[in-house]
Parts: structure tokens; C-alpha cells; sequence
């Protein structure tokens, strides 16, 4: 059998097949599109919160960096302080 002959005997079917692949194709192709562009807007989204988190996280160790030399200070002059009442 050549292909004319499997055409004519298969022609509807082969035709009603050929348009559901194509619709298929063309259908998936398009969710892949859409999930890609989705997921680069969703991975944008994220690295952007994870970028502001890091960026909270050294602002608040630069802060405690402040507060525990605040706190050494003090305890240095309180404890010349007392030193100095106990001498008296």
C-alpha cells in the first residue's frame, strides 16, 4: 500500500488525528510558556524577599554590634565607678 492508498482508506481518522497532535502541540506549548513566565516572575519574587531578608538580617547584627558595645561601656563605668566608691 502506498500513502494514497492508506489516505483514502484512512482519511478521516488520519486528518481528525493530525488536528487533535497539532492542538496538542500547540496547547502544551503554550503552558510551557505561561508556567515559564510564571516561574521567572515567582523566582524573581522570591530572590527579591530573600535579598531584603539578608539585608534586615546584617542591619540587625550591625545594630546588636552597637547595643553590646553600648553594654561593655557601660559595664566598664559602672564598674570604675564602684571601684572608685569603694576606695573612699
Amino acid at each position: 500500500m502506498n500513502w494514497l492508498e492508506l489516505l483514502e482508506r484512512y482519511g478521516v481518522p488520519l486528518v481528525v488525528a493530525a488536528a487533535f497532535w497539532w492542538f496538542i502541540q500547540k496547547q502544551n506549548k503554550y503552558i510551557q510558556d505561561e508556567l515559564s513566565k510564571e516561574l521567572r516572575e515567582s523566582f524573581a519574587r522570591v530572590e527579591g524577599i530573600i535579598i531584603k531578608l539578608i539585608d534586615q538580617q546584617k542591619l540587625m547584627q550591625l545594630g546588636q554590634k552597637g547595643i553590646e558595645s553600648s553594654y561593655k561601656s557601660l559595664v566598664t563605668i559602672i564598674t570604675k565607678l564602684y571601684k572608685d566608691e569603694k576606695k573612699r
